[in-house]
Formats: C-alpha cells, sequence, structure tokens
C-alpha cells in the first residue's frame, strides 16, 4: 500500500511548492550544510524555470533556518521562510507546521500547492490543510534524488526505508 504523497506530482496547477527544510531540503554532513541530491536541478525546473515561489515551513528557529540555507547555497533560491514560531501546539512536545499561513499570503488555494516533507509530522501538516503531500526519504538516503520528483511521483515508502534503516544500523 502506497504512503500518504507517494502518487503526489507537481503538476500544472500547483504555484506554490512548500518544503520542509533539514532532512529535507537540506542535510547535515562533515562540512556542514549542504543541498540535497538534486535539489538545484528541482530548484531550477520550478522556482526558476516555470516561476513558482519555493516556502520553506520548519519548526526550527528563523536563525537557523537562514544559516543551513546560506551554507547550502540556497537562500537566494527561497522567495519566504516560515519558522516554528508560527506552529500550531497540539500538546506532548509536539507542533504542526501552519501551512495555511503562507498559502493566505500568496492567495493560493490548497490544491494549488504542494508540501514535501521527510516526517510523519509533515504528512499530518498536509492532511490537516488539505495541501496535497509529497513525503521523501530523510537524507540518511543518500540514493535519493530530487530529479524524481520533477518528472512524477516520488514513489517513496516510507515504511520499507525504515526497515532498511533499522537492519542496516542495529546493533549485535
Amino acid at each position: 500500500m502506497d504512503s500518504f504523497g507517494s502518487d503526489t506530482v507537481i503538476g500544472p496547477q500547483v504555484r506554490l511548492i512548500l518544503m520542509d527544510c533539514f532532512e529535507t531540503l537540506v542535510q547535515f554532513g562533515d562540512h556542514g550544510y549542504s543541498a540535497r541530491l538534486g535539489v538545484d536541478l528541482f530548484l531550477d525546473t520550478f522556482a526558476v524555470g516555470q516561476h513558482i515561489p519555493v516556502v520553506v515551513i520548519s519548526d526550527a528557529p528563523e536563525a537557523a533556518i537562514v544559516g543551513a540555507l546560506r551554507q547550502a547555497k540556497l537562500l537566494s533560491r527561497i522567495a519566504t521562510i516560515h519558522d516554528g514560531q508560527v506552529s500550531e501546539p497540539l500538546g506532548a512536545g509536539r507542533s504542526r507546521k501552519r501551512l495555511d499561513l503562507p498559502l493566505r499570503e500568496l492567495g493560493v488555494r490548497p490544491d494549488q500547492a504542494v508540501f514535501i516533507g521527510d516526517s510523519q509530522l509533515d504528512a499530518e501538516a498536509a492532511r490537516h490543510h488539505r495541501v496535497p503531500f509529497i513525503r521523501v526519504p530523510r537524507s540518511e538516503d543518500r540514493t535519493f534524488s530530487f530529479e524524481r520528483l520533477i518528472a512524477g511521483p516520488s514513489r517513496y515508502r516510507s515504511g520499507e526505508f525504515t526497515l532498511h534503516v533499522e537492519n542496516e544500523y542495529r546493533r549485535p
């Protein structure tokens, strides 16, 4: 069974791309933050080529987001940033990203946007705000490329990847 968001595509109706920051758009490595594989071509295709604004929405503080995007050389390609201060508290230390805020600011209906994220909380935010969702693997999967999202659905199956990670890093 496909996970929520595995068949979502960025079609001609999309006027706004919302993206999680950490482990989705950028990854942390030996030399600090860098763009995920294929992100440059992805942004060239949609943000530059099709003039679709890309908004980063994250639970982190704005300074951390800006620093990571700057280090990954992506900051100038992002239309705006929404940080953790605009998240909706859910209790028990959990919060939901407010996807409705950038939609309202840019005058875009939920069905005219897509949210790209790596977690169950991202999927829950998309469902709550009725925004189509593309779930991508966390940056531990170094084989995933954002180029896969240019031509069609990500086909990412979160359960399969979780099992792979657990088997790969299980301690005897």
